[in-house]
């Protein structure tokens, strides 16, 4: 509805208003002489001034609500945004600490074994032992010639 669309359904209105017999109720609303209107009508004219003179000062009121709202949202789009880069870092560097973390562990492993070899052989050069393999260091056997 448009501004004329109103401006026709007050005149419509003030055009029914004026044509509709009055119910003249002293009882219920108005003075003594029998009229609903002569008290009510000014005190809706002042609520209506007062509304009137009101409606500016609540548009500012909500469109600085409104430019605050466009903010904060601008604001929380970025916030997303950032949000959003640092997960993805954070999966990058979780899934290369993985990577490194498995091939730490097989060098580890490596490292072991390889340790383990060194120390045997470190053993043999320093007795200058003759090295049987698959013959444990361990065994003593008095007769060498008839256990090989």
């Amino acid at each position: 509805m448009g501004k004329t669309d109103n401006t026709q359904a007050k005149l419509d209105f003030e055009q029914r208003k004026k044509n509709k017999p009055r119910d003249r109720h002293a009882d219920d609303i108005g003075d003594a002489s029998g009229d609903p209107e002569s008290d009510v009508e000014p005190e809706l004219k002042y609520i209506i001034t007062a509304m009137q003179q009101s409606l500016p000062t609540i548009d500012g009121k909500i469109d600085s609500l409104s430019f605050r709202m466009d903010r904060m949202s601008e604001r929380l789009h970025k916030y997303a945004e950032c949000l959003d880069a640092a997960e993805r870092r954070i999966s990058e560097v979780d899934v290369d600490h993985n990577t490194v973390a498995s091939a730490q562990s097989k060098m580890d492993k490596t490292t072991a074994t390889l340790q383990a070899k060194v120390d045997d052989l470190e053993a043999c050069s320093r007795r200058s032992n003759i090295r049987v393999v698959s013959i444990a260091e361990s065994t003593a056997i008095d007769n060498m010639e008839c256990y090989i």
